[in-house]
């Protein structure tokens, strides 16, 4: 491989003495093909920039430009336009050789030189310099390979933290659409309620307008009085009041929940935003209340937080997340304790605290790993915790997990006031 590739090397000899030109060109025409010549520093260096060499023989002593500014000047350029170098001069100072060699030379020929002794340097010179490119695609080579490789791990990766995201939709679809159907039913009932209102106000102002037409009619005031007495306006105005109150508050509830849902499901969203951590958890709680009303009742002590860079959705999935499997591990009803706090002016904590069954002490550096799961088979994707960890990772965070077997679990996210 080698001998052919240094006979197709193309060779680049430059000496300002034209006898040593001669020489040199001689020798090596003997042995390859495409040899150039320059006569000085500088036709040298304007060769080297607009061909590709893979030899250069340089002589040290030359006007214009020197072979020490040469290689100099060649070590500047781009590492795929910069040949081998092997000076070729009759100054043998050690000063000289060292500094030739310091500033980018890759071999040094004293003259007088012999034929052999050139043509097995200028050999070694190639078949390093074929090695060198050898190495340098295969390298290029895996490098391409990994980065596509990266790219398909984050693919994938980007599809398992949706896959987790839409199993734990729906793990909560149905208690979700269960809460949006509780206030939307009473808000149906409400408003039929007040259609029957409203056509009975109608009937008296009817009969008021009928009255207005004819003052004298005794009848006009008896039908009054009745629908008076039958629809009691006091008590009618005062139901209207309670029912627009309650329906209000029941549209608030489905949007609330809605767009809630919305910000958790979002599969697409990775802006870096100001977010309110507390308003966090309670976007998570309010999507989770389906599974948590049932199981636990919800403590929080919560401190004033400063906003933090984060991207809002995954964030949101961390937390609905911990929650979900909070309530999973109560077995019939307890307690979860949320918590947070400014740690300094860098960082904010969140704690999530049961009062569930707990988790094995071996068990504990498992629950981090993906498909690690203890719930039945069909309960679980063992995505969950994994997900998180990877989320507050990407987010320069920290969780920990510290649980005792029968007395519960704790969760402690720590993440930082700014993006780094």
């Amino acid at each position: 491989m080698i001998a052919n590739y240094s006979a197709s090397a193309r060779i680049l000899i430059t000496d300002d003495n034209l006898i040593n030109l001669g020489i040199l060109n001689k020798i090596l025409s003997s042995e390859f093909s495409q040899i150039e010549k320059a006569h000085d520093g500088e036709q040298c260096l304007a060769a080297v920039q607009q061909k590709s060499f893979d030899l250069l023989l340089l002589d040290m002593n030359m006007p214009n430009l020197s072979g020490m500014e040469v290689i100099e000047a060649i070590a500047k350029l781009p590492r795929n336009r910069q040949p081998r170098i092997m000076v070729v001069s009759a100054d043998h100072s050690p000063e000289t050789v060292a500094n030739a060699f310091l500033l980018g030379a890759d071999d040094y020929l004293k003259t007088p030189y012999s034929k052999e002794e050139l043509l097995a340097r200028v050999t070694t010179q190639l078949a390093l310099r074929s090695r060198s490119q050898y190495l340098e695609e295969l390298v290029n080579r895996r490098t391409r390979e990994l980065t596509e490789t990266n790219q398909r791990l984050k693919e994938t990766h980007s599809q398992l933290m949706q896959a987790e995201k839409m199993a734990s939709l729906g793990q909560l679809a149905a208690g979700v659409a269960h809460e949006i159907n509780n206030p939307l039913a009473y808000v149906n009932s409400n408003l039929q309620m007040l259609d029957d209102y409203c056509k009975d106000i109608g009937a008296l102002i009817q009969a008021y307008s009928e009255l207005l037409v004819d003052k004298k009619d005794d009848k006009s005031f008896e039908n009054i009085a009745q629908l008076t007495r039958k629809i009691n306006p006091e008590f009618l105005f005062e139901d209207i009041n309670q029912i627009l109150h309650e329906s209000l508050s029941g549209v608030k509830r489905v949007k609330k929940i809605v767009n809630d849902l919305k910000t958790f499901s979002h599969p697409e969203q990775k802006i870096w935003q100001q977010t309110d951590i507390n308003q966090s958890l309670d976007s998570a709680i309010n999507i989770a209340n389906s599974t948590l009303k049932y199981k636990a009742r919800i403590n929080k002590e919560i401190e004033d937080l400063p906003p933090i860079d984060c991207i809002a959705p995954q964030i949101n999935q961390v937390f609905v997340n911990l929650l979900v499997n909070a309530a999973q591990s109560i077995q019939d009803r307890g307690e979860i304790t949320i918590v947070t706090q400014a740690l300094n002016n860098e960082s904010i904590q969140v704690k999530i605290a049961d009062t569930g069954i707990g988790i094995d002490k071996e068990n504990q550096s498992k629950i981090f790993d993906p498909f690690y799961t203890t719930k039945p088979v069909g309960e679980g994707t063992g995505l969950g915790l994994s997900v998180s960890y990877g989320i507050i990772q990407a987010h320069n965070g920290t969780i920990k997990v510290d649980s005792k077997k029968g007395e519960g679990t704790t969760f402690t996210i720590t993440l930082p006031i700014q993006r780094n």
